[in-house]
């Protein structure tokens, strides 16, 4: 279920309307349902790793802060992800449009061993040494998850990775790798689990005492397929204590949803469009397009992404839940660190504290400090995907950082608070054409794409004003009302807080705002962070 399909149109409100007219408990069982149905929407079968990061880290929180439960307690939260696998089969039957895969039976097999083996390590754990048994807890839940993770997003990467080296070596060891589907929304919601169990671990939070609210917290529909990533100290509160009505939640969240569909619709599925035909490998690119097309993914990747971020703080704020900023005008950010701190922020704090500082920060010196870096941004490009395109997108990112902190006019540009006045446009504009080039990186489908993409810059010969005018302006037309809107709230910081401008400037504001969605409606694009 997309956030701008018509079924979220009927399903949202619905929630609403349910949510305000139920007490605490129940509110806790509305939100749990929708977001299970919400979830359950792109395939059913999904929900059974969500019910396993549930049980894992339920358990495993209480445990780290000492609180144990029994066995059989243990085993019967465990067993909800099998019993759920074990049931699809009718509920396939019921309704066949859910899904036309059959089950996997290793899947199934996998899934009817996990409440054995969880509930005798959880029993096993608290055995040991009390000085030893939280760190115990704590790696039980993050390798659990790691590895669920790992299995799903990685296994196919690293199988084909392996064959293609045998191939190169000229062994063949007869391996037939699996079909393994790719869940929506795992790294999101087993980062927002591995964060919960940390914070937990170091005294930072409280862990959930209630297996229901602690549910609802980790599938929160909103936020749970591509964030913000949230941290149980700025979310969890929200759900153990009612949210009251307040009439400026609703008014800003009806704000940020309509800012992010026009963000999403408008801006980024248009630019899609210019995108999409200059990174086609059937495309014979010159250099017009070559740039046409990298700018337009810069104004397609940002709509779609910070678009539905808005949308899914929108819908929480309509519930009384406030979410985490992920995006701060990223591209008037005039070096790398301060790229990081203003695009998908959540992501990028997350890295901050539970890689970064854990691998030392910046507390060993210069050079294990420049190693920290380049490691960190390694593994979240990884993160976004198992391809050797996001490793060299994230490595061309980790080079950028250590240059900025090596070369003294460049990090003069990103840092320095004085200067003459040209330094500040300078910066910003440097910062954006290195940005162009990590989202070229980033958009190629491989390396050969990368390479004719680069190349294009070589054919400047009979590029007439025909083959790039028309584009050019269609960028124009659809980048150009984003500009404006965060020209006009530059002061605030804060693209859906323009209550305070005189009412022509807001009527002229909402009149775009609403032609661009209906003009754009029928594009249907899906969102680009569904596939991380």
């Amino acid at each position: 279920m997309s956030f701008t399909s018509w079924q979220y149109a009927l399903f949202l409100p619905a929630v609403v309307l349910l949510y305000w007219r139920l007490p605490l408990r129940g509110r806790m069982g509305l939100l749990l349902a929708a977001s299970y149905i919400f979830y359950g929407a792109w395939d059913a079968r999904f929900l059974a790793l969500l019910l396993t990061s549930t049980a894992i880290d339920f358990f495993c929180g209480l445990a780290i802060a000492g609180e144990r439960h029994s066995a059989l307690k243990v085993f019967a939260v465990a067993s909800l992800p099998v019993a759920w696998l074990a049931g699809y089969p009718a509920l396939q039957r019921l309704v066949p449009q859910l899904t036309a895969a059959p089950l996997d039976g290793a899947i199934l097999g996998a899934a009817a061993a996990f409440p054995v083996v969880f509930t005798a390590l959880y029993a096993a754990l608290w055995r040991w040494p009390e000085a030893r048994q939280r760190k115990a807890f704590l790696l039980l839940s993050i390798l659990t998850n790691l590895g669920v993770l790992g299995f799903f997003k990685y296994f196919n990467f690293f199988g084909k990775s392996a064959l293609a080296l045998c191939a190169q070596l000229g062994f063949d060891p007869g391996w037939t790798l699996p079909h393994i589907i790719l869940p929506v929304a795992i790294s999101f919601y087993t980062f927002q689990s591995i964060a919960y169990a940390v914070d937990i671990y170091r005294g930072q939070a409280q862990p959930a005492r209630d297996v229901l609210t602690f549910a609802a917290y980790l599938s929160f529909f909103p936020q749970l397929i591509a964030g913000p990533i949230e941290r149980p100290n700025d979310l969890l509160p929200q759900f153990i204590k009612a949210a009251t009505w307040e009439i400026a939640d609703f008014h800003r969240g009806l704000r940020l949803i309509l800012v992010g569909l026009f963000k999403k619709i408008f801006v980024g599925d248009n630019c899609a469009l210019l995108a999409n035909y200059a990174f086609d490998p059937k495309t014979e690119l010159n250099a017009p397009w070559a740039v046409l097309g990298v700018v337009a993914f810069a104004f397609q990747i940002y709509g779609d992404f910070s678009g539905y971020t808005d949308i899914a703080r929108g819908s929480a704020r309509l519930l009384g839940i406030h979410l985490n900023w992920n995006f701060k005008f990223p591209y008037f950010a005039r070096g790398p660190s301060e790229f990081w701190q203003r695009w998908h922020i959540t992501l990028s704090a997350w890295f901050r504290d539970y890689v970064y500082i854990p691998l030392g920060g910046n507390r060993h010196g210069a050079a294990r400090t420049l190693f920290n870096l380049w490691l960190t941004m390694l593994l979240a490009g990884l993160w976004h995907g198992a391809s050797w395109i996001f490793v060299l997108w994230s490595a061309y990112h980790g080079a950028l950082l250590i240059l900025y902190r090596l070369v003294p006019g460049l990090n003069w540009l990103a840092e320095s608070a004085e200067g003459p006045r040209w330094r500040v446009p300078l910066g910003m504009t440097l910062m954006f054409a290195f940005t162009l080039v990590g989202w070229a990186i980033f958009r190629c489908p491989n390396l050969a794409q990368l390479g004719a993409w680069f190349a294009a810059f070589g054919h400047w010969n009979n590029v007439g004003a025909v083959n790039w005018l028309k584009p050019t302006l269609w960028l124009l037309l659809h980048a150009a009302p984003l500009l404006l809107l965060q020209w006009l709230t530059w002061k605030s910081r804060d693209e859906i807080e323009f209550t305070h401008l005189p009412w022509a400037a807001r009527g002229f504001i909402y009149t775009v705002l609403f032609l661009g969605i209906a003009t754009s409606a029928a594009t249907d694009v899906e969102f680009i962070y569904f596939q991380f």
